[in-house]
């Protein structure tokens, strides 16, 4: 662009940031980071949000708030992408007080929470002691007349299983299939990987031809979960019986994964 006497502009410098936050150039990044933020490239509104956003992408927290600070500082008003950038970082982070002290600016300044920040919001109760708390923003979602998506429910799901309640985490899969929505890949594996924890390695298999009866193709975190629980209770014969009769359970599996699986187990026993 240079050579041809194309000036870049903010749009170009914003691309680059989403380059190098998606392929892990994290140097990168923050080289071209610090070049906007002392002028060498000029300011704008639409770098300094980029800037929050990749950064708490990459889950690097005080960069994600020096450039919110710097957001705010130069006069610019942040969007609701870039408060929601703040809560996931900080959710996911379990920082509370973090987190509200973001809802209140939220509020303070007269925007709407969207799908997106409760989304968030139950990911960090989620993972929390105060893991109820996850389907209490779900039903919040109901009650505003916001129609929960897949990243909702399986936000919830997978509380529930993380700490122990089947139940509870089976009934709000009911309820997402009731709504109309269609469990996916995600959905599914917080079953099997809760039920091979567990040593319910049937239940986990019932599961996996559940998904496959109702096209959803298994994936390697699928077979993962499944073979790292013989692993945890050192059922090596299980394991091994369990690669070698993958192909009948799934005949679309590819032999790449049989042999990636039995390298696993080779590993936890040699």
């Amino acid at each position: 662009m240079h050579n041809g006497r194309c000036k870049p502009n903010e749009l170009t410098y914003s691309s680059l940031l989403y380059a190098y936050a998606n392929g892990k150039e994290i140097k990168r990044m923050q080289t071209l980071s610090e070049e906007i933020y002392s002028g060498g490239i000029k300011s704008h509104v639409v770098l300094l949000k980029t800037l929050v956003l990749v950064n708490s992408k990459c889950d690097l927290l005080m960069e994600t708030e020096r450039a919110f600070l710097e957001l705010k500082q130069r006069g610019f008003s942040p969007d609701i992408s870039t408060l929601n950038a703040m809560v996931s970082i900080n959710g996911r982070r379990q920082m509370t007080a973090k987190t509200n002290e973001i809802l209140k600016f939220m509020s303070e300044s007269g925007f709407t929470p969207s799908l997106a920040t409760y989304n968030r919001l139950m990911y960090m109760y989620g993972r929390s002691e105060t893991f109820k708390r996850s389907e209490e923003v779900l039903r919040k979602i109901i009650a505003k007349g916001l129609k929960p998506d897949i990243i909702s429910y399986n936000t919830v799901i997978f509380a529930y299983f993380f700490n122990g309640r089947m139940r509870e985490a089976s009934r709000v899969f009911l309820e997402l299939t009731d709504s109309g929505l269609i469990p996916d890949v995600i959905t599914y594996n917080t079953f099997v990987a809760s039920y091979a924890a567990d040593s319910l390695f049937e239940e986990a298999i019932d599961v996996v031809r559940f998904m496959i009866k109702h096209e959803c193709k298994p994936n390697q975190n699928t077979y993962n979960s499944i073979v790292y629980g013989y692993c945890k209770h050192n059922c090596q014969n299980d394991a091994r019986m369990f690669v070698s009769s993958v192909r009948e359970l799934d005949p679309h599996v590819a032999n790449e994964e049989e042999s990636r699986l039995l390298d696993r187990i080779r590993k936890k026993w040699s």
